[in-house]
């Protein structure tokens, strides 16, 4: 992009413009990318625990407060946020909206929900831009915007008013978008990636019952985490759930919940948006001595998640490996196609563009084989026809019943005629991650 690909059209991928924005922004600090887009995330986590922590004092103490803050920053950890996920960074506009929304009903000044109702529509608006999936909160918050203003107006008039300005704000950053699309004549391309690519994706395969509980087992637990919540709020907390902040609040996190449930997916990523309002709701169970015991079990349980990614995370490999492996394909360079290793092999290497489709999880996916804006098989067969030097191939495909079985026959035909094997790094006695195949 700084070179002047367009998203979409040069590079694709179904992520709205404001991620690839973001990581555009973190490619200008060039070598020390990877600390810049760190300490983005890490200062976006921050704020949004504060921003967790000023909420949960409209409804809990200090103290209980306090934990809200930690408990989100441990959990993000604890569900694959320690990088810089799409949620760590439109987390902090959403948790910011709902705070204005909470702040006006502890208010309530009539003069200032125009202002508060343009406020949350614009940060809802750029959020879309980061993930569509904001669009569940973003609308519970309009409706509750627009009660807001029947009960202060009593005027249907009104209430239309507000429903136009305040969508109307919410989608400029999208028909900004849009706008730019057309305007190069490229408007087909955004639609297909934003729009049409999204309800192609095959269903996710599950060859054995282990595949599938790996599959669900998240969405069991964080529903399990919600109910959890909810019920012992509703047990040991004997004030009655009457003010309004801690109604919208709990309606929140219902609304996010619903998001989460209705989008399908249920990998530990997904769940990143869900921890501000859980968390949230959970902060006036320090009243209780139940209360408190399970919020103390909470910080434990997501600190032992830590753990757990820290340790996924040196098992699948380290700043070595990764130093190594870039050395290897530099000497003699050339172009890199990578078919299921990890996405930041590429970025470690000079840029060579092969295909629109350089996500390894793509071509290799047998559930984006019908939602590609080319034939996963004719694209696969011209990028083997440019002879790339290296070809990086991920984990033990035989068993891999995600895989792309048409696109890994015609890999594995060329790799045999014209490539031979230059590395291989272990995952455990039985995996290999990573495999390095060099043109002869």
């Amino acid at each position: 992009m700084l070179h002047g690909d367009i998203p979409y059209v040069d590079v694709w991928d179904r992520k709205p413009i404001g991620l690839f924005l973001i990581y555009e922004f973190f490619h200008l600090f060039g070598p020390y990318r990877i600390w810049a887009y760190q300490i983005g995330a890490l200062l976006s986590a921050w704020a949004t625990s504060i921003l967790c922590m000023k909420m949960a004092r409209f409804i809990a103490p200090k103290t209980g407060a306090f934990l809200t803050g930690c408990l989100y920053l441990l959990w993000i950890n604890g569900a694959q946020g320690i990088g810089g996920q799409a949620p760590v960074f439109y987390n902090l506009l959403i948790t910011g909206a709902m705070l204005a929304i909470v702040t006006f009903l502890d208010q309530k000044q009539t003069k200032s929900l125009n202002r508060t109702g343009i406020l949350v529509m614009a940060l809802f608006g750029i959020a879309i831009q980061i993930k569509p999936t904001v669009v569940f909160e973003g609308i519970y918050a309009g409706l509750v915007l627009l009660w807001m203003t029947y009960q202060k107006t009593k005027s249907w008039s009104a209430i239309l008013v507000n429903a136009f300005l305040w969508c109307g704000i919410a989608l400029i950053p999208t028909l900004c978008v849009i706008g730019f699309y057309a305007g190069i004549g490229h408007f087909h391309d955004w639609w297909f990636a934003n729009v049409s690519s999204i309800f192609l994706k095959q269903k996710t395969p599950h060859d054995s019952w282990k595949t599938f509980w790996h599959w669900i087992h998240w969405a069991v637990t964080i529903t399990l985490l919600l109910l959890s919540i909810m019920i012992l709020r509703a047990l040991v907390i004997k004030q009655k759930p009457t003010k309004v902040s801690l109604i919208f609040i709990t309606g929140w996190a219902w609304a996010a919940f619903a998001g989460f449930i209705l989008f399908g997916c249920f990998s530990k990523h997904y769940a990143l948006p869900l921890f501000a309002p859980f968390f949230i709701n959970a902060a006036p169970l320090w009243q209780a001595r139940m209360g408190r015991l399970w919020l103390i079990i909470l910080v434990l349980w997501g600190g032992q998640r830590n753990l757990s990614e820290i340790k996924q995370a040196r098992h699948m490999g380290s700043a070595r490996d990764l130093k190594q492996i870039t050395r290897l394909l530099s000497s003699p360079g050339g172009c890199v196609f990578n078919f299921g290793g990890p996405d930041i092999i590429l970025d470690a290497v000079p840029y060579c563009p092969l295909t629109r489709l350089p996500f390894s999880a793509h071509l290799n996916s047998d559930t984006e084989k019908t939602a590609l804006p080319v034939d996963p098989d004719t694209e696969m067969r011209r990028i083997l026809a440019l002879s790339p030097r290296y070809i990086i191939i991920g984990e033990d495909r035989s068993s891999n019943a995600g895989l792309n079985m048409s696109t890994n026959a015609i890999l594995n035909e060329r790799i045999k005629s014209a490539y031979k094997e230059i590395y291989r790094h272990k995952q455990d006695d039985e995996n290999d991650n990573i495999v390095i195949f060099i043109k002869q």
